[in-house]
């Protein structure tokens, strides 16, 4: 074998025979240029040089690497099966990181094992389904992933048949053919597994109680048959059908409450539908009875929409559909007087209710049954579980303080924006936010109940348009909100409870992306890993073979969990002298204000003063 190397040792050009005479600068001249002649010794240009002599390479003595590189054939000299890839393909063998597989490297795929071996872990029985990918929502136009099978359960009476395609509604249900036509143009072909059983419910008037795993579609499945069952729009309508809104949708945030609104005028294309979000504008506005006897279907929060049955400026006598999204919310302590609210005024013979929610504990699930009549139970994959696309991992972080050097570390290294960040609380989700920007942790966003309106929906709107790379936010985002591409969720306070889990980190995975959830626990969170833990096993996800061991939290236990007592800064010793200047600040405007009295006192007693000498 002979090679001829050129090499760079401390700025000077070197080969085997020894040292160079080459200018610095000889790299970017032609062969033929007199600044490199005379200096490769007699009669040898640059190219001669770089490009004389190789290397022989021993085809024997590397054969076990060359039959990589080479076509293999059929059967190997033991008999095994030898995968044979496509040309141009990677080998399997060299397959490290499954991309020739199409799939993730932490999964295992059938194609990959011999015969005779079968997948290792727990087995399921799965309905296949089809599902796309949302743009803002459940409603999306980028190529549809496949997701893994869903297992699909129903209990009730005479339960209709599901649907495999939406065109089967048409001949089924003759829904018009402007649905049809506008869930073709957003890109929807198949249904999910909700939407294939929730929709033929409804449009069978029958009352439903939906629970099925975040971004699975459930918008879809009940605005569908909502729009088909009103038929036309109220100022079009030749038949009579009443006076007042026809079909109500209740969420519990306004943030919620504006998406599903977006995606009803996207479904409701093509017709005079008067869809209306409920604000205190709006509400001014259907104070008019001429104007509220037009509206079709009204998208609100259980309190605006209290608040205006209370000032009698809104009538529900007519609602033939009341929708609940995020069911397990609106039948929780908070809005349970709201809600019985509502119910008592929607006295229509005829209405037809509906609850959906990703996770239903068995209180809210009684509460539920209880106001739905004859209802048929739908729970897609397993109840109070994510879905199994999302990699779930605990991360020990010791105490509070320790969140934020470990929280930085995170993002110090590539990871996957937007990225989602929960905190217990609205102050320590400003102040996070503060320490991120502070850190130099670029585009950092922060949405909660304490912002303005306008603030609100600004930091929306930037999320949505990719402006905001890291969102920290509280529980406001884990319900129902939906964009696009968010890849990573973060648990930087520990959740406090298995449903406030399943719903923040439902906030990505959603329409078949794979996603990826991070929960920080201290040791005050010790005692309910194990209730954390089990939901990680339910979807898949590893967990330490010690965190299976600790004992399981009692019910009065798990009522605490979560609910430790936190700074409201997230850096203490940003706050150094911060009281001290808060104190003095109000001390001199004290001051002033007293000198303000005291000047206001002196010149109305001169006046009197003078009035008496008049």
């Amino acid at each position: 074998m002979s090679a001829y190397v050129i090499f760079l040792l401390n700025k000077h050009w070197y080969t085997a025979r020894g040292k160079l005479s080459l200018p610095p600068n000889w790299i970017g001249h032609s062969l033929n240029s007199p600044v490199l002649n005379g200096n490769l010794g007699p009669k040898m240009e640059a190219f001669q040089l770089l490009s004389r002599g190789g290397a022989n390479f021993d085809k024997n003595r590397f054969k076990n690497d060359v039959k990589l590189f080479s076509k293999p054939k059929a059967m190997t000299p033991k008999g095994k099966l030898w995968s044979q890839p496509l040309e141009g393909e990677l080998p399997l063998e060299l397959d490290f990181f499954k991309y020739a597989q199409g799939g993730s490297g932490k999964r295992k795929t059938f194609d990959t094992l011999e015969s005779g071996d079968e997948p290792k872990g727990k087995k399921r029985k799965m309905e296949e389904e089809d599902v796309r990918v949302d743009d803002e929502s459940d409603f999306g136009l980028e190529e549809a992933p496949a997701i893994a099978k869903q297992r699909v359960t129903t209990r009730g009476t005479n339960v209709p048949v599901h649907i495999n395609t939406f065109l089967e509604l048409k001949d089924r249900y003759q829904i018009p053919t402007h649905i049809i036509s506008n869930l073709s143009q957003h890109g929807y072909t198949q249904p999910t597994g909700i939407q294939s059983y929730g929709i033929p419910i409804l449009l069978e008037s029958r009352d439903l109680a939906a629970i099925s795993p975040t971004g699975t579609g459930k918008t879809l499945s009940y605005l569908v048959p909502v729009l088909a069952s009103l038929g036309t729009p109220a100022s079009s309508a030749k038949s009579d059908t009443g006076s007042g809104v026809r079909a109500i949708v209740i969420a519990p945030t306004r943030e919620l409450a504006h998406q599903i609104y977006n995606e009803c005028l996207k479904l409701a294309q093509g017709r005079k539908w008067r869809v209306v979000l409920f604000s205190k504008a709006t509400a001014s506005t259907l104070a008019d009875k001429s104007v509220r006897d037009k509206v079709d279907i009204i998208i609100s929060t259980p309190l605006r929409l209290v608040t205006s049955l209370q000032s009698g400026k809104l009538e529900l006598g007519n609602v033939r559909h009341l929708i609940l999204d995020e069911a397990d919310r609106m039948l929780d302590v908070e809005f349970l007087p709201q809600m019985e609210e509502i119910f008592a005024s929607c006295t229509h013979p005829q209405i037809q209710k509906a609850v959906f929610s990703a996770t239903l504990p068995a209180g809210a699930e009684k509460i539920a049954m209880g106001i739905l009549h004859d209802p048929i139970r739908v729970v897609v994959g397993l109840k109070d579980t994510p879905l199994p696309l999302i990699s779930q991992s605990l991360t020990y972080v010791a105490d509070d303080p320790s969140k934020l050097p470990s929280l930085l570390t995170y993002l110090a290294q590539p990871y996957n924006p937007p990225v989602l960040i929960f905190t217990s609380s609205q102050p320590r989700a400003t102040s996070l936010a503060e320490e991120l920007v502070l850190n130099g942790i670029p585009n950092v966003d922060c949405l909660h109940a304490g912002l303005s309106q306008k603030e609100r929906e600004d930091a929306v709107s930037r999320m949505r348009r990719g402006e905001s790379w890291v969102m920290v936010s509280t529980e406001v985002m884990a319900r129902g909100m939906d964009f696009k591409g968010v890849r990573e969720v973060i648990n930087y306070d520990f959740p406090t409870s298995i449903q406030s889990y399943v719903h923040r980190i439902g906030r990505t995975g959603r329409a078949g992306r794979e996603g990826k959830a991070v929960t920080f626990f201290t040791d005050e969170d010790g005692p309910f890993l194990k209730s954390i833990a089990n939901v990680l096993l339910q979807s898949g996800s590893p967990v330490p073979e010690w965190i299976l061991k600790l004992p399981k939290p009692s019910k009065m236990k798990r009522k605490t969990m979560g609910k430790v007592k936190r700074p409201e800064s997230i850096n203490p010793a940003r706050r150094v002298g911060r009281s001290d200047a808060i104190k003095k600040r109000d001390m001199i405007a004290g001051s002033k204000r007293r000198k303000d009295k005291a000047e206001t006192k002196t010149s109305g007693s001169k006046s009197q003063v003078s009035g008496v000498d008049a």
